[in-house]
C-alpha cells in the first residue's frame, strides 16, 4: 500500500490527474488503491506476467486498462517465454512506474525492460523504478543490520509460517554478500555474487528470487537516471528517468 504516495513524492508530483500512467508489473492495480492517489482510472495502464493478477484488476477497475505479458519470470511465471518483448500499447506515459519488480528478476532482464520502457515516455514523462540496495539501513532503530539482512531474517520467519524449517547461515551470506555490487538470493539461501549464472531450477522448485543492487552500482548501470534515497517509510531506493 502507499505506492501512488511513494512515487509521488520520488517524483516531485502529487497531481496526476490528465496524465497517462503506465503501471509496469502492477500486480492488480495496488497504486490505484493509495487512498492519495491522483490517477484517471480511464488513464491507467497496468501491464503484468500473472494472469490472475490482470483477470483481478479488471474486476476492480474496470474503466482502466489491464494487458496480459508472457513473459517468463521466476516464479510468477516460469513457463513465459524469455526475453519476451513488450506488447505494442500504441501509445506513450506521461509517467511509467515500476514497483518491486526488479527486485524479482536478473539484471539482463532489467537492463532490457528499463530500455523499452523508456521508448514508452511521452516528452517530459517521467520513468520510476525501484531496487533495493542491500547495504542500506532502512530502518534505523527498528531492525538492527541492513536490508540484506532483514531479507535473511524474513525468509527465515517465511519458511516457519509455512510450517518448515530453512536453515540459513546469516552471518556466512552477510559476509560474502559485504562486497558486493550486486546479487540475487534464490528461494531464501541460495546466494549469486555478481553473477546471472544460478542454477536450473524447475518450476515447481521456483519460490523466490530477489535481486540487490547497491546505489552506486545502479548509477553506473544507469548514469542518465537520477537515484533517489527512500521515502514513505520503504526500503526501496528510486531511479527516475526523464525524457526531456
Amino acid at each position: 500500500m502507499g505506492q501512488f504516495t511513494y512515487f509521488s513524492q520520488q517524483v516531485g508530483e502529487p497531481v496526476w490527474r490528465g496524465k497517462n500512467v503506465l503501471d509496469f508489473g502492477g500486480n492488480i492495480g495496488n497504486i490505484l488503491s493509495d487512498p492519495n492517489s491522483t490517477i484517471d482510472h480511464e488513464r491507467y495502464w497496468c501491464i503484468d506476467v500473472a494472469k490472475e493478477s490482470i483477470e483481478s484488476g479488471k474486476k476492480s477497475y474496470p474503466e482502466s486498462h489491464w494487458v496480459s505479458y508472457d513473459r517468463y519470470c521466476f516464479f510468477f511465471n516460469p513457463h513465459g517465454v524469455p526475453n519476451l518483448t513488450l506488447p505494442d500499447l500504441d501509445q506513450t506515459f506521461d509517467y511509467i512506474v515500476a514497483y518491486s519488480v526488479f527486485t524479482n528478476t536478473t539484471r539482463t532482464d532489467m537492463l532490457q525492460l528499463v530500455d523499452q520502457l523508456e521508448g514508452l515516455l511521452a516528452n517530459n514523462g517521467a520513468l520510476a523504478f525501484t531496487f533495493i540496495d542491500p547495504h542500506y539501513v532502512s530502518w534505523p532503530g527498528q531492525f538492527h543490520g541492513n536490508n540484506f539482512e532483514w531479507r535473511l531474517e524474513r525468509e527465515k520467519e517465511l519458511a516457519r509460517e509455512r510450517g518448515s524449517t530453512l536453515d540459513i547461515d546469516v552471518p556466512s551470506l552477510m559476509s560474502r554478500a559485504q562486497p558486493a555490487d550486486w546479487l540475487m538470493l534464490v528461494n531464501g539461501d541460495d546466494l549469486y555474487i555478481e553473477t546471472e549464472a544460478i542454477q536450473t531450477y524447475e518450476p515447481e522448485r521456483q519460490r523466490t528470487c530477489h535481486a540487490f543492487y547497491s546505489e552506486e552500482y545502479m548509477k553506473i548501470l544507469f548514469p542518465h537516471a537520477t537515484v533517489l534515497p527512500p521515502v514513505n517509510n520503504e526500503m526501496q531506493h528510486c531511479c527516475v528517468i526523464r525524457n526531456g
